[in-house]
């Protein structure tokens, strides 16, 4: 199937001469066939759907404190801080989370 779009990379003679070989050596059928394979694989592993709209319960003093926030003019919006919030908060959880694993596998413990 003809693929609709090209995109014209330099590279050097080294990378070159090794994707040749690797043409050779896997039964690629050529080093475009190659660098698509990648192009899929790092989409594949990177692209990410923005999320869906989650709706969210916020206490009323909560929502106070970050109105209070926002009027000292720390976020564009109301939804924006709250989003950094969240993901302040997320981040934190998974470094404590990756903290605890490193422990437990430091001790040999499971």
């Amino acid at each position: 199937m003809p693929v609709p779009y090209r995109i014209t990379i330099r590279v050097s003679n080294e990378t070159m001469k090794k994707l040749e070989k690797l043409v050779e050596s896997y039964d690629y059928e050529s080093v475009s066939d190659i660098i698509r394979k990648a192009i899929d694989e790092f989409v594949e592993r990177n692209y990410r759907e923005q999320p869906k709209k989650v709706d969210l319960m916020i206490p009323k003093k909560v929502l106070e404190n970050l109105s209070d926030d926002l009027e000292a003019k720390s976020s564009i919006s109301l939804d924006d801080l709250i989003r950094a919030v969240l993901r302040e908060y997320t981040s934190r959880q998974l470094e404590e989370k990756a903290r605890k694993l490193t422990s437990s596998d430091d001790s040999g413990e499971p």
